[in-house]
């Protein structure tokens, strides 16, 4: 019974990891929901902060340490930042 639970604990754990990856908008939307959850139960400053920053969209960064990004028209070499 109580590794039912932890295999289901771990299995919800990935999916939700993996469905923020693959689909950014659904993650920052659920992150955005937990800030809204903590602030009304009165949850410490920093878990609300915490939420609050991660459902905020980033800045595409390009070439800036990706190192599977060649691109021959601009110069940028994988490895390159």
């Amino acid at each position: 019974m109580i590794q039912s639970i932890m295999v289901a604990c771990v299995v919800l754990i990935c999916a939700l990891y993996w469905t923020g990856r693959m689909f950014p908008r659904i993650g920052m939307a659920g992150w955005r929901l937990l800030a809204a959850v903590l602030r009304g139960m009165g949850a410490p400053a920093g878990w609300t902060r915490i939420a609050t920053r991660r459902a905020l969209p980033r800045t595409k960064g390009g070439c800036g340490g990706c190192a599977g990004c060649a691109d021959t028209r601009t110069g940028c070499q994988p490895g390159q930042k």
